[in-house]
């Protein structure tokens, strides 16, 4: 994740801090090393979105075009499910940015778990 909330404040990753998941309110350490781009790791096993994956320069450099108050925003499905958003635009739009190729059922199948 990008953002924990340090204080009660959205915060980027940084070394010697400590902050909570905004999803789950688990703690979150920061992971600022130089292999990959810095983020927030649970600091347990929580999953506390289902579908996420590792962020590469090329997604968070996409997220990084919108305000950040509209990256990572959670959005419960009806049924419950929790995911968290790349983007969530003012007004209500929800963008996921996708490198690698999906099949056309699993893109229905997210389409549907946004929509629920």
């Amino acid at each position: 994740m990008k953002y924990a909330l340090v204080e009660g404040i959205r915060l980027e990753a940084t070394a010697g801090v400590r902050g909570t998941c905004p999803g789950c309110s688990s703690p979150m350490i920061p992971k600022c090393g130089l292999k990959r781009l810095r983020h927030w790791a649970h600091k347990s096993t929580v999953a506390c979105d289902h579908w996420w994956e590792p962020e590469t320069e090329w997604h968070r450099g996409w997220k990084n075009q919108f305000p950040t108050e509209w990256q990572e925003i959670r959005h419960i499905a009806s049924n419950g499910d929790v995911h968290i958003a790349d983007v969530k635009t003012a007004g209500g739009s929800v963008l996921e940015f996708q490198y690698s190729a999906i099949t056309p059922v699993e893109r229905a199948s997210r389409i549907a778990r946004r929509s629920g």
